[in-house]
């Protein structure tokens, strides 16, 4: 064999094998922004159709929607690539993830006026965004998912110590 194609081998079998929680994350993330360019779509489309919340014009609050949402789609997106290198950066990156959610959240009530807010709205703000985003962080904090990163606690002896 070249000696190219021994080098590409040995590389590749160091690299460690991604863990099976991280795959499960990787997967939830695509979901995610999938069921997020759904739910922006339609909320955009209530402030389309019913306007504002109140004292909000109509174009900043759909502007104001479609960043936020769409800017979350595109970090779940991002971060599913950046989970598939283990580097430190990228699992501290993909922490940043809540606070994208808690923004999608309270934007989508305040812009949406309080007459149309209803079961739909509810069930995306907190079953899609926040409990897959609890699941995301509880697969994001497994212990092999961490040790893929190198972000792993000491041992109990050495911290005794």
């Amino acid at each position: 064999m070249p000696p190219e194609v021994i080098r590409r081998r040995v590389v590749r079998s160091m690299q460690p094998a991604i863990p099976i929680p991280l795959k499960l994350l990787r997967a939830l993330l695509l979901v995610m922004a999938a069921l997020l360019a759904l739910n922006t779509l339609g909320r955009l489309g209530v402030v389309q159709q019913y306007g504002a919340g109140q004292g909000i014009p109509s174009i900043v609050g759909a502007a104001l929607l479609a960043i936020v949402g769409f800017t979350f789609l595109l970090a779940c997106v991002g971060a599913f690539f950046l989970l598939g290198a283990p580097a430190k950066r990228n699992w501290w990156l993909a922490l940043v993830l809540p606070l994208l959610t808690v923004a999608n959240i309270a934007t989508a009530f305040v812009i949406i006026p309080e007459e149309h807010v209803g079961v739909g709205l509810v069930l995306d703000a907190y079953l899609f965004n926040g409990l897959l985003t609890v699941v995301l962080i509880v697969l994001l904090l497994k212990r092999s998912v961490r040790a893929y990163f190198g972000v792993s606690r000491p041992p109990a002896h050495v911290r005794a110590a």
